[in-house]
């Protein structure tokens, strides 16, 4: 089949939207009636991490990376070539504190063609890193034995335990590869959602030179390690609290956890990049409480999201409440992964979102936002535009992420507003279908002809999270909560082709909280009809 599009997807009908002007009778008859937008309307947005002014894009990202030779600026600190092949965490941490900080700027330099073994280390302001094609950083945390007993295990000694955040949560975990600001005060008393009292913040800091970089952390991944803590791995690029960064023209290879993790950060540019990796939880880049960011002509190869832009999660997320806000993410390449996400950690909001001029060669979703009850906050404003190549699934809008249906306070429901999917020109990996989920129970439910172009089978709500796959692929996923708002979704020139015929049996989602209207051309028909 080959179906075009034509959809806006509107709020579950219901209620005033939240916001009308309504007089203290309707008010209180709406909060007495318990609608959804008044009764689980996710706190406001909060502010970015240094100041909340929003930049034109392409945002420059750090002013040592304005021109290709700009690293030549101020004073050189190179790394010795004797030190090849050698483990050179001294050197290469006292480099960076001699050319750091300085007024003048400074550039670490790893050329020759060397191979350095490193621990962690930590960049300082007005500092290019540089690492030139030929040389490679190789991480010595590699994650391979006790984590935690034995104090000799170099997951310890080189990966050390600091306060940072790890899958948008704040928390004690193993520093990354390359670290940004640094935790310099606890609170007292410590409150739990963030513990620290005050930063080190950077400015001004580029990581470049055409080489690779190689965490060299795959040992991460074994959960029957002693002292194994998930969320404790160490992320590769930990850079938290920059104005400024830029990242750009390398190879980046083997995290232990996400790769390119810049957090509270503003002013970013992640440009030129080969990141592949394998692994649970290897997303490719994920900013978090980040404003200001450009994601530009990268090749993408994860074991988990290629991109996925956040803003904090659940408690803590919504306590330190700094938002995501103006990220355009444009000329990518996406190969395996889960595909160019937003979530879903969106405690804080995730705002002004462009992805444009991208390339799917079989990832697993093509557009995809979700979140989850108990995240809070939600997205709003974010736009894929011409969109093309092959994938799993093509559409994934979810506020059900992990299936959780306990109820939660009035700040933790999230919310989805005003997406636009505009000029997405997908292959399904096998049958195409609109996705839906009923109230019934029947797993054998047919759905009518009158509303899908070939036969289908119902899922039951009860069953476990729906995989899409190559005899399951799926082009629309809209999942919801009673609780929960998907609103103002239009989809414009939507093709998704498919070799499915109407003797497959295809699995069908939910897409029972969404109402839309389509035109009659649409092929196959949308799920929320």
């Amino acid at each position: 089949s080959h179906g075009r599009l034509g959809t806006r997807l509107r709020r579950t009908p219901g209620g005033p939207h939240c916001g009308e002007t309504m007089t203290t009778a309707l008010l209180l008859l709406a909060i007495w009636s318990r609608l959804p937008c008044l009764l689980w309307a996710a706190a406001p947005p909060g502010p970015g991490p240094f100041g909340s002014t929003v930049r034109p894009q392409p945002v420059p990202g750090a002013a040592r990376a304005q021109t290709p030779d700009g690293w030549t600026a101020g004073k050189l600190c190179e790394i010795d070539a004797a030190l090849n092949n050698t483990n050179a965490t001294a050197a290469l941490q006292s480099a960076i504190d001699e050319c750091g900080d300085r007024a003048e700027g400074g550039t670490v330099l790893v050329r020759n063609s060397l191979t350095l073994h490193t621990a962690s280390l930590w960049l300082r302001s007005n500092l290019t890193f540089r690492v030139e094609a030929g040389s490679a950083l190789v991480g010595t945390a590699t994650g391979v034995g006790d984590k935690v007993t034995d104090p000799t295990n170099l997951n310890v000694t080189d990966a050390p335990i600091v306060y940072t955040r790890r899958e948008s949560v704040m928390m004690w975990a193993h520093a990354g590869l390359l670290n940004g600001g640094r935790c310099v005060k606890l609170k007292d008393p410590l409150v739990g959602w963030d513990d620290c009292a005050a930063w080190s913040k950077l400015e001004n800091v580029v990581i470049e030179g055409g080489g690779t970089l190689d965490a060299n952390a795959q040992g991460w991944f074994d959960d029957e390690q002693p002292g194994f803590v998930k969320q404790a791995r160490p992320m590769m690029l930990d850079l938290l609290w920059i104005d400024g960064l830029t990242i750009r023209d390398l190879s980046i290879r083997r995290p232990g956890f996400w790769t390119v993790h810049p957090t509270f950060c503003d002013n970013v540019v992640v440009a030129n990049n080969s990141i592949l990796t394998t692994g649970p939880n290897t997303d490719g880049c994920d900013p978090d409480s980040a404003w200001n960011v450009l994601i530009a002509d990268n090749v993408f190869s994860t074991g988990d999201d290629c991109i996925a832009i956040k803003a904090g999660r659940d408690w803590s997320g919504r306590m330190v409440n700094i938002s995501t806000r103006n990220v355009l993410v444009e000329r990518n390449v996406f190969k395996e992964g889960h595909g160019i996400s937003i979530g879903s950690e969106t405690s804080g909001w995730v705002l002004d979102v462009e992805v444009r001029d991208a390339t799917c060669d079989g990832t697993d979703k093509a557009v995809r936002i979700k979140s989850a009850r108990g995240r809070g906050g939600g997205v709003r404003n974010a736009t894929y535009r011409n969109i093309a190549g092959t994938a799993k699934e093509a559409i994934s809008l979810s506020l059900h992420y992990d299936y959780t249906d306990v109820p939660t306070n009035d700040s933790a429901t999230p919310e989805i507003h005003d997406v636009l999917v505009q000029n997405l020109t997908v292959g399904a990996t096998g049958s195409a279908v609109a996705v839906l989920e009923r109230s019934s129970s029947d797993p054998g439910a047919v759905v009518s002809q009158q509303q899908m172009t070939m036969a289908a089978r119902l899922r039951n709500p009860a069953d476990e999270e729906l995989e899409s796959s190559s005899e399951n692929p799926l082009y629309l996923e809209c999942l919801g909560l009673n609780d929960s708002l998907i609103d103002g979704v239009t989809f414009d020139q939507v093709r998704v082709t498919t070799a499915a015929t109407e003797d497959d049996d295809v699995f069908l989602a939910n897409c029972s909280f969404c109402a839309g209207i389509a035109d009659a051309s649409t092929d196959p028909a949308p799920c929320f009809l």
